[in-house]
C-alpha cells in the first residue's frame, strides 16, 4: 500500500497536542497542579469554588501548553518536515520518502501503530512517529486497511504492542 500526502502545520500540531494529552506523566503533572489549588483553599472558599477553580486551572494549563506548542512549532525551521511525503508498506519494512530523505524501518524496529482523531501514527520509538493525516487516505476503509496491514506486519515479527 502506497500513500502520498503533504504534511501540514495543523497535522503536526494536532499530533503533538493529542500525544501530550494522552501522556500519563503530563496528565499527572497537570492534575497535581490543579489538586494544589483544590487542597490549598483560602479563607472562606467552599467546596464548589475550590472544585471549579481546580478545573479552570487544569484547562488553563492545557491552553498554555497548546499556545506554547503553536509558538514553538511555528518558530522552528520545519522546511524539511512540512513537505510532500510518500509512505509505503513493504514486505520487509515501513518506507517513507520525501525530497530530503528515504527511510526504511524494518518491521521489528517499529514500536506500534495508532489511529487517532485526524491521523494515523506509526511509532518507531516512544518519542518519534511517522504522522499520516486522515485526509491522506481515500476513505475510512483505506485508513482502517492501512492500520490493519501495519498491525499484521508487527504481529508477524512478534511485536505484541501492535
Amino acid at each position: 500500500m502506497r500513500i502520498e500526502f503533504d504534511l501540514k502545520f495543523r497535522d503536526y500540531l494536532l499530533f503533538n497536542a493529542i500525544h501530550q494529552l494522552m501522556s500519563i506523566p503530563v496528565q499527572i503533572f497537570y492534575i497535581c497542579g490543579a489538586a494544589l489549588i483544590f487542597f490549598m483553599p483560602s479563607d472562606g472558599d467552599t467546596l464548589p469554588v475550590r472544585t471549579l477553580s481546580s478545573v479552570i486551572v487544569y484547562f488553563a494549563m492545557w491552553m498554555v501548553q497548546l499556545l506554547f506548542n503553536v509558538i514553538y512549532l511555528f518558530s522552528s525551521r520545519n522546511g524539511t518536515l512540512f513537505t510532500r511525503r510518500t509512505i509505503e508498506i513493504q514486505d520487509d519494512a515501513f518506507f517513507e520518502e520525501t525530497r530530503f530523505n528515504k527511510s526504511y524501518h524494518y518491521w521489528p524496529g517499529i514500536l506500534k501503530v495508532v489511529k487517532r482523531l485526524g491521523y494515523v501514527a506509526v511509532y518507531v520509538n516512544a518519542h518519534a512517529a511517522h504522522i499520516i493525516p486522515a485526509r491522506a487516505f481515500l476513505n475510512v476503509d483505506q485508513r482502517a486497511q492501512f492500520v490493519a496491514t501495519v498491525r499484521n506486519k508487527l504481529l508477524l515479527v512478534g511485536n505484541k504492542t501492535a
